[in-house]
């Protein structure tokens, strides 16, 4: 009768020490921020407004990309230049940037247009925020 005392108490322990478990975080944060470049080096200046795609990155070992990311995303950055963005799933993605800077003379005609593009590649975490910075170059 003792023995059986003692084992109930132990038996409800593991039974609680194994149903209270920690709910693992599975999502993947991705963090694009675009800024401007003219030799290739970070200005820091932000890119308000680029056009961002993202889609999968090639996949080399035939492996099926998740259809939660097979077609890709678009987005704008915000004024800070920056996009952000959770995907439930670990991903090789692209990103592929777009800006079109209008210059206008003192009336505000419109005098020139300036097109900025930039391209990156970026590996999410599981259960992180991977931030990317891109640099965006003026087309000629």
């Amino acid at each position: 009768m003792k023995k059986s005392l003692f084992f109930i108490p132990v038996i409800a322990l593991v039974i609680l020490l194994t149903m209270t478990q920690c709910k693992k975080n599975y999502n993947c944060g991705l963090k694009v921020i675009c800024n401007f470049t003219t030799t290739g080096l970070d200005t820091g200046k932000v890119v308000p407004g680029a056009n961002l795609e993202i889609y999968p990155g090639t996949v080399a070992s035939g492996r099926i990309v998740h259809p939660a990311i097979e077609n890709g995303k678009k987005g704008v950055t915000d004024e800070n230049g920056v996009y952000e963005h959770t995907y439930p799933y670990e991903a090789l993605l692209n990103i592929a940037a777009t800006y079109v800077d209008t210059v206008k003379d003192d009336n505000g005609q419109v005098i020139g247009v300036n097109n900025y593009r930039g391209s990156s590649q970026v590996k999410l975490q599981e259960g992180q925020t991977v931030e990317k910075v891109v640099l965006m170059m003026q087309e000629y």
